[in-house]
């Protein structure tokens, strides 16, 4: 990989690490309502991209005019979209999948309101 990368992936962390300081987690609700969060920005961007996959695809299918290496590659490019999109739909069970292996408290009897004063 090259060495923009590499550097760029260092500042987004070192951006980033004030973040995972306030992070404080001190029961297992916090951990189902981090993983929720964490499922559902994953989910929405995989959505995001299997759908462009998808688009580019259509593309490919609409301008190969019989070409037959065209046509494999959109063949592929939907069935990538497609596994996508089920990765995207399948984020969604992560806190289920979380909650049920950890603690065996849903997320619907967590609070979402932050606790006040300090301690509990």
């Amino acid at each position: 990989m090259s060495k923009k990368f590499f550097t760029a992936a260092a500042i987004a962390t070192l951006q980033l690490t004030p973040l995972v300081a306030l992070a404080q987690i001190a029961d297992i609700c916090d951990v189902l309502l981090l993983v929720d969060t964490a499922a559902t920005w994953f989910g929405i961007l995989v959505f995001i991209v299997a759908l462009i996959a998808i688009l580019y695809a259509a593309f490919l299918f609409l301008t190969a005019g019989g070409n037959e290496e065209t046509q494999k590659k959109a063949r592929t490019t939907l069935l990538y979209g497609l596994i996508g999109i089920a990765i995207a739909l399948l984020a969604t069970t992560a806190v289920d999948f979380v909650s049920a292996t950890v603690g065996g408290e849903t997320i619907e009897n967590c609070s979402v309101t932050p606790v006040e004063g300090g301690g509990r």
